[in-house]
């Protein structure tokens, strides 16, 4: 099976527990007790055990949810209500100390419930707080974060969410919690791609964005993947062995009917937009509040690249230095193209996909097509979208051409826009010398030449 398919969900099968209990004699050092004293001693161990298993069968009964068993692996999981895909959970002690479970709810479901398994004293229910991702694209399923607040001197590991629909609380689905330490960070700049869809098999500029992620900075790249070709899936397996790629499968397709237009109109037969980009965003941005400083929202076919620096460190250096308490920052999305007129050579003819070296062309700028893209500080983002952030707790910025621009990289141009309009820009070429060994290498070891 390829990374680009993925399979049905399996079922963890429920396992039955046993307890065993071992009777040992302590401090009894005479071989010759009596047979009065061995009978008072079995029988105070045997009362023992009696209210052992008094207080576990006097336990309710959804406290006996195995939950070892149940253990659930994502994302996507649906609940018994079909109208919730709960995501994940994560530990987040920013504010208050919560379980914040990212999922996307019908926009008719108003109440959840969180059930912590509490090591001292059994099962505690919580009303979870919805909290919706208001992005303001329409559709009838939206994003959105179930805060369940942590019970007083409730040491756990694993939590459970259900909705007042649920009949057999035995087979809700549980998460184990992780509860990442606040630093040292294992990445400085992480790129998260939102879902990938469409069987997509531009192998050549993924691998050329791949590569340039990396000469600008990036440690961490993560995919969120619907579908692939056999060309992109072969790249994705080379870059997951080379460690700095992690692929997210994402069958949302399986559950929801799906856009690719970003925002809902009357009559539109769809249940979420662009394959839930705004989920997979949030939930790569929690992935990682905690392992990498900063977090780069974008799509495979955009490259946020300085104008004045060479690479995200020493943008974001100076940025910071000059904007010290701001978490997000905006860089204007610039469309190139490529044209007849544009110099250099293919040297990867045989690779399916385009050459993003051939695009040295952009039109002119126009904000309401072209909106922009982030970098973000995760630990200090509540909610994200796609352009913008929506709730976070410091302050966001906007920013010109005198940093960064967003190379978007694209075939299909605006009609009404015409080529003698387009402007020369070998934006990309600063990078040609690094970039082409780079993309060389991997080209001869995964496509080479017969």
């Amino acid at each position: 099976m390829t990374l680009c398919m993925y399979g049905k969900l399996m079922e963890a099968g429920r396992k039955t527990q046993k307890f065993e209990v071992f009777l040992e004699p302590v401090g009894i050092r005479d071989e010759k007790m009596s047979c009065s004293l061995k009978q008072k001693f079995i029988a105070c161990n045997l009362l023992v055990l009696f209210f052992i298993l008094l207080f576990y069968l006097l336990q309710p009964q959804d406290a006996k949810i195995s939950y070892i068993s149940n253990i659930a692996i994502g994302p996507l999981i649906p609940l018994e209500d079909n109208k919730t895909l709960i995501i994940a959970p994560y530990y987040d002690p920013r504010e208050s100390s919560l379980i914040r479970i990212l999922a996307i709810v019908h926009h008719t479901v108003n109440n959840f419930f969180c059930l912590y398994y509490c090591k001292q004293f059994g099962y505690v229910h919580v009303t979870a707080e919805i909290d919706i991702v208001r992005d303001g694209f329409g559709f009838p399923y939206e994003t959105a974060n179930l805060l369940c607040k942590i019970p007083p001197d409730c040491d756990f590991n694993y939590i459970s969410v259900y909705t007042n629909h649920t009949k057999d609380l035995s087979k809700i689905p549980v998460f184990e919690i992780s509860k990442d330490p606040i630093g040292p960070f294992s990445a400085n700049f992480t790129v998260c791609i939102s879902a990938m869809f469409g069987k997509y098999d531009n192998a050549l500029q993924m691998i050329q964005a791949i590569e340039m992620y990396k000469l600008l900075g990036a440690s961490r790249i993560t995919i969120y993947n619907t579908s692939c070709g056999d060309n992109v899936d072969k790249v994705l397996r080379y870059y997951i062995q080379e460690g700095v790629l992690a692929v997210i499968p994402w069958p949302i397709d399986k559950y929801l009917k799906t856009s690719t237009k970003w925002k809902y109109v009357k009559g539109l037969d769809s249940e979420i937009g662009y394959y839930g980009q705004v989920a997979s965003l949030n939930d790569c941005m929690y992935r990682n509040m905690f392992k990498s400083e900063y977090v780069l929202l974008n799509d495979i076919d955009e490259i946020i690249i300085p104008l004045k620096y060479w690479d995200w460190p020493t943008l974001m250096s100076n940025l910071q230095k000059r904007y010290p308490y701001v978490n997000a920052f905006r860089f204007e999305n610039q469309i190139f193209l490529s044209s007849e007129q544009s110099s250099g050579l293919n040297l990867w003819n045989h690779i399916p996909g385009d050459d993003i070296l051939q695009h040295l062309y952009r039109e002119p700028i126009n904000i309401t097509i072209t909106p922009p893209k982030l970098i973000i500080n995760p630990r200090e983002v509540i909610h994200t979208s796609i352009h913008s952030v929506i709730k976070a707790k410091g302050y966001g910025v906007s920013y010109t051409r005198q940093d960064a621009i967003v190379f978007h990289c694209k075939n299909t141009r605006d009609k009404n826009i015409l080529e003698r309009d387009w402007i020369k820009d070998d934006l990309i070429l600063r990078y040609n010398r690094s970039l082409v060994p780079k993309v060389n290498d991997v080209v001869q070891k995964l496509f080479p030449k017969d």
